[in-house]
């Protein structure tokens, strides 16, 4: 009963006759129970058909519907909850195992495909085990991460804010571990010497690294700066001199992590710390939506925009076309959990007086107009 009111309001919105809601109804139907109704944004009660409708019916001619409508269908990305997932599965063996043995077989002068007799060697269990998993973010589902890969519970962690109590936990079942696995006392480093750092997705990469008055700032920043900061507790789980840094992302644009590597270079190269940044799913640069490919919607985009959103926090980005997003990515990328602020604000952004209305509602980590 609910369905079929929510597609006589979407009727009644678009100026459907029953024959084009028809027509319109399968698709609808599929795009909703297949992805868009598992958005994690919509208030109680609400699942995506209503929300299309209540998005539509703020163009007020049917034309810019009907533009409105034909994006909807013909562009949104939409990354969903078991999407996700399964790129979390992927990480660790796809992406960390593989580098791990091809970092034991550049040490060990092995052939990288091998791969059985790597994986026996004893220099790769002390390497699997001296590498550290950190989340970035509570989107590393770190809980997730842990249960599809094979680590030690004591080599995973959701943050890197770790105190002193729990550095020495890390510290005393490493050496503990590493004692089991090498039998002797031939090993030198008995501390951590890979830590790969994970979240879960970056348009831009400048949470993750940005100049910032002539310094460095973001996530990896802050991480370094743990590092190297006196009597930092995270610190002492590692030996500066044989440290090498990966930043693991599970879905990324090409963009970020040329971004992200650029910036890191000036990190490994002051500090002498390798930084490795990869992704388990990267994303083309043609997901970026061309202007010239929607100048009929780009029309309705930058009349909706709404310049509150205009904070500083987004002018940490480029903000020439405020209307593409966040450092003007132009995403339509919807993600299950919430929407990216790099993706198009048309989409995300709705003002507390409904005057703008969004299409998958986003949570705002910053809001906006009150920094």
């Amino acid at each position: 009963m609910k369905d079929t009111l929510a597609e006589r309001l979407l009727a009644k919105v678009m100026g459907w006759n029953a024959t084009e809601l028809t027509q319109e109804r399968q698709d609808l139907q599929m795009l909703s129970e297949y992805k868009y109704d598992e958005y994690q944004q919509f208030f109680p009660g609400m699942r995506f058909i209503e929300s299309l409708s209540l998005w539509l019916d703020q163009f007020k001619d049917s034309d810019k519907k009907i533009i409105a409508y034909n994006f909807m269908k013909s562009r949104i990305v939409f990354i969903s909850n078991a999407e996700l997932n399964h790129l979390i599965r992927m990480a660790f063996p796809d992406m960390i195992k593989p580098f791990l043995i091809q970092q034991v077989a550049n040490k060990h002068e092995e052939n990288p495909i091998l791969i059985k007799k790597i994986l026996k060697m004893k220099e790769f269990n002390v390497m699997l085990r001296q590498s550290l998993f950190l989340g970035l973010s509570d989107g590393a589902r770190i809980d997730l991460f842990r249960r599809f890969s094979e680590l030690n519970h004591e080599q995973v962690y959701p943050t890197y804010l770790i105190t002193e109590d729990k550095s020495e936990s890390l510290l005393r079942e490493l050496r503990a571990d590493l004692k089991k696995i090498v039998a002797d006392d031939s090993l030198q480093n008995e501390k951590f010497r890979i830590v790969f750092l994970i979240d879960d997705f970056s348009a831009s990469g400048i949470s993750y690294l940005r100049e910032e008055d002539g310094k460095l700032a973001g996530k990896i920043q802050k991480f370094d700066e743990q590092l190297t900061k006196k009597d930092s507790d995270i610190a002492n789980l590692f030996d500066l001199n044989d440290l090498e840094i990966c930043v693991v992302l599970y879905l990324a644009t090409k963009r970020a992590l040329n971004h992200i590597r650029k910036e890191a270079k000036k990190i490994s190269e002051q500090k002498k710390i390798k930084i490795n940044v990869m992704a388990v799913q990267e994303l083309e640069d043609s997901i970026s939506l061309n202007e010239e490919d929607i100048r009929d919607f780009l029309t309705l985009m930058k009349k909706k925009f709404d310049k509150s959103i205009i904070n500083e926090h987004y002018k940490k980005g480029r903000y020439d076309k405020p209307y593409l997003g966040f450092d003007e990515c132009g995403l339509p990328l919807i993600l299950s959990h919430n929407c990216p602020n790099n993706s198009l604000p048309i989409l995300w952004h709705e003002s507390d007086d409904k005057s703008y209305r969004a299409l998958f509602p986003r949570v705002q980590r910053f809001k906006v107009g009150k920094s």
